[in-house]
């Protein structure tokens, strides 16, 4: 079984969304390339606030997540990308899920 780790946050402004969008980008591809996971970022197309983003990552088991997530709070260059998002995310609509993927 694969899963989906998502975390969804919004902007505090549109000019915020514009400003971070790069970083969001090289979060992504961070993950992609140092940790070898497969990343996404995505955008809403309609419904709900437009200025958000949603991180995704697919993981083979819970195993590899949690080592991911372990790695994470130790990676300097990481924890850094994350500083650059801190003061245009809106951290009240920030939130997390994990989906089972079954077909």
């Amino acid at each position: 079984m694969s899963y989906r780790f998502t975390r969804t946050t919004g902007f505090k402004t549109m000019a915020n969304m514009v400003e971070a969008m790069p970083t969001c980008i090289k979060i992504v591809e961070y993950i992609n390339t140092v940790w070898k996971m497969e990343a996404h970022l995505m955008v809403p197309m309609m419904g709900g606030h437009p200025g958000r983003v949603r991180f995704a990552v697919l993981c083979d088991d819970l195993n590899a997540l949690q080592a991911a997530q372990s790695a994470a709070m130790k990676d300097k260059k990481y924890l850094a990308l994350l500083g650059k998002l801190g003061p245009h995310v809106d951290g009240s609509v920030t939130h997390d899920q994990m989906w089972n993927i079954i077909a």
